[in-house]
């Protein structure tokens, strides 16, 4: 990994990125490993451009998938479930919205072939409606969790309860194979998985606050750890249901970056900066992290660094194409806040 790391775009680099116009930006990203595969394909459009980038990603997730000890599969695999969780996401939102898409087209079948389980969502885009495919959920280790959402969907008529859910399943997943390691794996392999849930949990409860909505139900679905960090606090905050009292507790706790995107809310009320600084905020725990490991942490975390770097590409993209301003456009790049 750490040869692997060297690899990775610096501060500096996205500096230099983010102030190019489009035609310069994918020239310049040509020369960076994870732009090989733009190579044959520069004058592709931004969402063709975004689909190569992001195989880069999954070349990632099939080495460390392919060399990784038998010991470590299991958990390895748990964390690659989170991209069979994307894919389904993506079908719930699309039949939500009752677009004219075909399933089959939206989805990305790699990671299904990587865990094997291509039948499975093949079984899922042929779902006429929401409510079809729910019940093949239902039918599915899924189904837990979607009988929770399901509830909430149909008080709210919103798809974010089942968005979360489904992550839900794959948070518990990673902390149930991560208890498995071997004792001196086990510990780096719990602070990843910690930090993982953190961040989710902190995004769902300030997201529900902020869209005044009530989710206590599909938080029960998440178990919290004994030694989980700030773990008080966390549990006060899914109990107040008020995005002000959140935000001032996140304030006595959070990172400088958490801080600074509450203060950047506080002016212009978008959510958005929240979002972005906890992610940041998530990234500088990781780095740090990656460098004071050389087992299982060190591989987890190059993976989230090479993952939010992509995420930060593809964002970059469309923002460069439709001539988004610089300035702000550094306010929504994780890796540069």
């Amino acid at each position: 990994m750490r040869g692997q790391y060297a690899k990775l775009l610096s501060q500096e680099d996205f500096e230099n990125l983010i102030n190019k116009p489009y035609e310069l930006f994918i020239q310049d990203l040509l020369s960076f490993e994870m732009g090989e595969k733009l190579k044959d394909h520069p004058d592709y459009q931004s969402h063709q451009l975004e689909k190569l980038l992001t195989a880069s990603l999954l070349d990632q997730y099939m080495f460390i998938l392919k060399y990784s000890p038998k010991w470590s599969k299991e958990f390895f695999e748990a964390y690659t479930t989170k991209l069979e969780v994307m894919n389904i996401q993506r079908i719930i939102r699309y039949l939500f919205s009752k677009a004219k898409v075909d399933l089959r087209e939206v989805i990305n079948l790699r990671p299904q072939e990587m865990l094997g389980r291509t039948a499975f969502i093949s079984k899922l885009i042929l779902a006429k409606d929401l409510a079809e495919l729910l019940d093949l959920l239902k039918e599915t280790e899924y189904g837990k969790e979607i009988e929770v959402a399901e509830k909430m969907y149909s008080k709210i008529n919103d798809i974010w309860p089942l968005e979360f859910a489904i992550e839900a399943f794959y948070l518990k997943k990673m902390i149930s194979e991560a208890e498995k390691l071997k004792l001196n794996q086990r510990k780096g392999a719990m602070i990843f998985v910690k930090n993982e849930l953190l961040t989710n949990l902190l995004l769902v409860i300030l997201k529900a606050d902020f869209v005044e909505v009530d989710i206590q139900e599909a938080l029960q679905l998440v178990p919290i750890p004994d030694e989980f960090p700030f773990r008080k606090q966390i549990l006060k905050m899914m109990k107040d249901n008020d995005l002000k009292s959140d935000l001032d507790l996140l304030k006595t706790f959070a990172s400088n970056k958490i801080s600074k995107g509450i203060d950047m809310y506080l002016e212009d009320k978008m959510f958005l900066h929240i979002e972005i600084a906890v992610r940041a905020s998530e990234l500088e725990i990781v780095r740090k992290a990656f460098h004071s490991d050389f087992g299982i942490l060190s591989i987890m975390c190059y993976l989230k660094m090479y993952e939010s770097q992509i995420q930060d590409l593809n964002k970059l993209l469309y923002l460069k194409e439709y001539k988004f301003p610089v300035e702000k456009t550094k306010e929504l790049v994780v890796n540069l806040v």
